[in-house]
């Protein structure tokens, strides 16, 4: 009898030493979180993603596993979360928002370029990024609120071509029509035109 309580004692034993010893890993694995580490992991991901893109385009029928994607996302995403004061962050945030619109997951991607215009106001592509938002407000999510807010964004800029300039004065003053709507009066007024 006294060896059974002993052995059950000893497994008792290793069982919580094996458990304190988890749990001491699992909290040195949550202090470990760096800046370095966490972008050694998204390289890792982009590398990947760079291999399977190649791979794509040598091989016709080659579909790219759209659980990479959603891997290099939640890298970005946690990088993100740990570090967003960070110079990598915005890059984070951008690439983010393009994967999501890769795997054509247009809210999340719009929802992600809308974080990078809050938080990055001076981020590069700028322009670019605003008539992303601007096209999907008009033409996948119809909000004339959020055209407006873009369209005046990219007025906003200093140095705005003119012919781009005209275009978003054009849909303001078009607020109420609907992207195809848009079309049909751009088309009716280019006839006018071509009459003269």
């Amino acid at each position: 009898m006294k060896k059974i309580v002993f052995a059950f004692s000893l497994i008792t034993l290793i069982a919580s030493c094996g458990s304190e010893q988890t749990e001491a890993t699992q909290d040195q694995q949550k202090e470990e979180v760096t800046v370095e580490g966490l972008k050694s992991s998204i390289k890792e991901m982009d590398d990947s993603l760079k291999t399977m893109y190649t791979q794509a385009a040598k091989t016709n029928d080659y579909k790219i596993n759209k659980v990479a994607f959603h891997e290099a996302i939640n890298r970005n995403k946690a990088f993100y979360e740990h570090f967003p004061n960070d110079e990598f962050a915005e890059t984070a945030v951008d690439k983010i928002a393009a994967l999501y619109l890769q795997i054509n997951v247009e809210s999340e991607a719009a929802k992600w370029r809308d974080t990078l215009i809050s938080n990055f106001p001076i981020t590069k592509e700028k322009i670019g990024i605003l008539e992303l938002q601007l096209n999907y407000y008009d033409y996948n999510d119809y909000n004339p609120e959020k055209i407006k807010h873009y369209a005046n964004l990219l007025l906003d800029i200093e140095g705005l071509p003119e012919e781009k300039r005209e275009a978003y004065e054009f849909r303001l003053k078009h607020i109420d029509k609907t992207f195809e709507e848009l079309i049909e009066i751009q088309a009716s007024e280019m006839a006018e035109q071509s009459k003269k």
